[in-house]
């Protein structure tokens, strides 16, 4: 397993969080938003920039953390809630059709392997994605050269590990495994829903840590990290493990989760 560094945690000035990793000994990043834009408003000429910069610094793209599907299943997301890791796009799916064809041409400039999606915003809890959704997903992604991969996110109609892994094995997609969201959602951290199948399907496992109601530093919350980096170990999984840490800004305590993971994850 490798670590990659979520580069918008650490500045929105990517050149400043890749030396920022680089220092540390990470090579490998993921992109979600850069200069105040989020990476599907970003231009041709935005994407050069990146390229010319992750080449400078010998630094490999891992993901493209796109908000693809993080909206509600149909018109009127105006009201919709404003994730504010997702830089600038609006939670509206008319937005997020016209756009998401740009996504695969953004991830081979980069040399990603990996575009992040979701399962579209539930309006409650244990709300299953509907077959129209579904199928929605399904035939936007389908002619894609680059792995889609959905992650488990709990405010979305796929919120835990077991939901994940039986939705990416019907629509034949990847899977992003979040741990702590499955805590979130479920009330505890999945350790025991982590299956050989999931992990089978698995291109990237998300990591951040939690204690009562707010994110602290990996390794100082209420995930078990040590024993489910042994689980995925046993499992077979050896790709990247990408630090979302939603410490944003908190270079302390991003410095504290990177030097925690360096017990488990190759840098």
């Amino acid at each position: 397993m490798r670590l990659s560094i979520i580069t918008d945690e650490i500045s929105q000035d990517p050149a400043v969080a890749v030396k920022f990793a680089v220092e540390r000994g990470v090579r490998q990043v993921a992109v979600r938003s850069v200069w105040g834009k989020n990476i599907l408003q970003c231009d041709g000429s935005d994407i050069e920039r990146l390229v010319e910069l992750f080449g400078r610094y010998d630094v490999a793209v891992t993901s493209v953390m796109s908000p693809l599907f993080k909206c509600p299943p149909a018109s009127g997301g105006e009201s919709a809630p404003v994730d504010p890791h997702f830089v600038g796009f609006p939670p509206v799916l008319e937005a997020h059709l016209e756009a998401a064809h740009r996504l695969p041409a953004i991830a081979a400039a980069l040399g990603a392997p990996t575009v992040r999606i979701f399962t579209f915003l539930a309006a409650s809890a244990g709300d299953s994605v509907s077959v129209q959704a579904a199928e929605l997903i399904r035939q936007t992604v389908q002619d894609w050269l680059v792995s889609a991969a959905v992650e488990n996110e709990y405010v979305c109609h796929v919120r835990t590990l077991p939901e994940l892994e039986d939705f990416t094995e019907a629509l034949g997609l990847a899977a992003i495994v979040d741990p702590c969201n499955h805590l979130i959602a479920a009330g505890y951290d999945g350790l025991d829903r982590l299956s050989e199948k999931l992990a089978a399907r698995t291109v990237d496992v998300h990591v951040k840590d939690r204690q009562g109601s707010r994110y602290v530093p990996v390794g100082q919350g209420d995930l078990h990290w040590a024993q489910i980096f042994e689980r995925l170990r046993s499992l077979g999984y050896t790709g990247t493990v990408t630090l979302e840490s939603h410490l944003r800004g908190d270079l302390e305590g991003i410095d504290r989760s990177i030097t925690a993971l360096r017990e488990w994850v190759a840098l």
